[in-house]
């Protein structure tokens, strides 16, 4: 059965990441959060997305230059930035899927996860599966994993051309998480759902927002889907 993930919450504005954001999601019943990690000048992890803060809040340059308590007066429409800390402590029953954005936040992320033993609950992911790996190198014990783009890559031509992906490609990693499509061609086939669980492995479709496409991406027995429009998603899967 497909469940569902909050990708970087619910929001009406530029308020993403938030624990408003997430805390609409956890009300329409999500219980799997997709976010991604930075760090501050002081090596503290916070939910953030972008390398700079001028997106999404009413400060700007880069949030690796800023202290913990200059962040602690940034705003995103109105909702202050979320450390991950927090964020774990106010869903303590919520699976965290954490994309790695740079090299900097990869010591301070396993330090964090280790410190709070909270491994059951972390999913890592990364363009760059060099990043993910990385931190799974330093942890004191296992965490799911996704693969990255060049790992992808490999997944889907296999899938494609030869309708099945080898259990090696597949074994370090408990999902391949791919856009439904990419430049204008469908990723997210029913080949290569069919070729990975096929392998023992789950399949998750990001950033589906439109109604229609979630209820194809569910016809085709997708483990996971990722939206933006959480309610939507729900109702569809309640459907």
């Amino acid at each position: 059965m497909t469940y569902a993930f909050s990708h970087r919450g619910v929001r009406t504005g530029s308020e993403e990441n938030t624990l408003l954001a997430f805390e609409r999601a956890w009300q329409v019943g999500i219980r799997h959060f997709e976010t991604d990690v930075r760090a501050s000048k002081d090596g503290t992890v916070y939910a953030f997305h972008d390398d700079t803060l001028d997106r999404v809040t009413d400060a700007r340059g880069p949030i690796a230059e800023y202290t913990d308590a200059q962040l602690a007066t940034v705003r995103a429409n109105g909702q202050p930035l979320c450390r991950l800390e927090e964020l774990l402590d106010a869903f303590p029953e919520a699976m965290l899927n954490i994309d790695v954005k740079d090299e900097s936040v990869i010591a301070p992320l396993a330090c964090l996860i280790d410190r709070r033993s909270v491994h059951e609950r972390i999913a890592l992911a990364s363009f760059d599966d060099k990043r993910s790996a990385a931190v799974a190198h330093l942890l004191g014990r296992p965490v799911r994993r996704s693969p990255g783009q060049r790992q992808m890559a490999q997944i889907y031509a296999c899938a494609q051309l030869l309708g099945r992906v080898p259990r090696g490609l597949l074994k370090p990693y408990w999902a391949v998480q791919i856009p439904a499509t990419y430049k204008g061609l469908p990723v997210a086939t029913r080949r290569l759902v069919r070729a990975v669980q096929g392998a023992g492995t789950e399949v998750h479709v990001w950033v589906v927002n439109d109604e229609a496409q979630m209820r194809r991406l569910v016809e085709f027995g997708v483990d996971a889907l990722m939206t933006d429009r959480a309610p939507t998603l729900m109702r569809v899967l309640r459907g």
